[in-house]
C-alpha cells in the first residue's frame, strides 16, 4: 500500500478536483466568479501561467503598464497579495486549493475594501421597502450621486474591533458595515431604517 500513498496524494490535492469544489461551493457567492482563481489567495508557492497573473493583478486594481515579462507578473501577483493570514503562506499544493482555502478565510473578513465599495452596486432598503429609484454607485473618488439628493461624498471610517467599519454617507449618521455571511457579499446599515446590500451587475 505504500507505494499507493503518492498517488493519493497527488489525487488529493489535483487542480481538476480542487476547480471543481471552487465552482460548487461559491455558487451564489459574489464577486466569486467560478473560473476565476480568488482573487485574494496567496500564491507564491504554485505556477501560475501569464493569463492568471494578469487576471488576478487585474482584479486586484493593479496596472499591467510596462510589464512584459512572465517574471515581472509573478512578481507583481507576489507583491500584491492582500494579507488574508497572519505569517507565511501555508504550504497548500496546488493553485485551485489555494484559492479554495483563501476564500474561506477572506470570507470571514468584516473590513469593506475600497475597491470592493465600488466594484458593487447597492441595492437600498428604506423601512423594510426596497427604493424604486435604482442601484447606487459610490464612486472611487468619494461622489455619490443621490437620487433625491445629488452629489453627495462618501467615506469609510475606522470603528472598534467590535464594529471595525463605518460608512459614512454626507449628512446622515455613520453606518455600520458587516459581512453577509450567505452570499459572501456586505451589508451598510444592517439592522437600520437605511439599509445598503450589495449587488454584482
Amino acid at each position: 500500500c505504500a507505494h499507493l500513498a503518492p498517488r493519493f496524494h497527488a489525487l488529493a490535492n489535483a487542480d481538476d478536483l480542487w476547480h471543481a469544489l471552487c465552482r460548487g461551493r461559491w455558487v451564489g457567492k459574489q464577486y466569486m466568479p467560478p473560473e476565476e482563481l480568488f482573487r485574494n489567495g496567496d500564491y507564491r508557492g504554485v505556477v501560475l501561467s501569464v493569463a492568471e497573473c494578469k487576471s488576478l493583478l487585474r482584479r486586484r486594481g493593479i496596472s499591467l503598464a510596462g510589464i512584459a515579462e512572465k517574471s515581472e507578473l509573478v512578481e507583481a501577483v507576489r507583491e500584491s497579495t492582500p494579507g488574508v493570514s497572519q505569517g507565511p503562506p501555508p504550504p497548500i499544493p496546488g493553485k485551485w486549493k489555494a484559492s479554495f482555502a483563501y476564500a474561506e478565510l477572506d470570507s470571514q473578513r468584516q473590513a469593506i475594501t475600497l475597491d470592493e465599495i465600488t466594484y458593487f452596486r447597492w441595492r437600498l432598503i428604506y423601512n423594510g421597502r426596497p427604493s424604486s429609484t435604482g442601484l447606487r454607485h459610490f464612486q472611487r473618488n468619494g461622489i455619490y450621486i443621490s437620487p433625491q439628493f445629488g452629489e453627495m461624498t462618501w467615506s469609510l471610517v475606522e470603528g472598534t474591533p467590535e464594529t471595525p467599519q463605518y460608512f459614512h454617507l454626507q449628512g446622515f449618521e455613520p453606518l455600520e458595515v458587516s459581512r453577509n455571511r450567505e452570499n459572501w457579499g456586505w451589508i451598510i446599515g444592517r439592522g437600520t431604517r437605511t439599509e445598503y446590500h450589495s449587488e454584482e451587475v
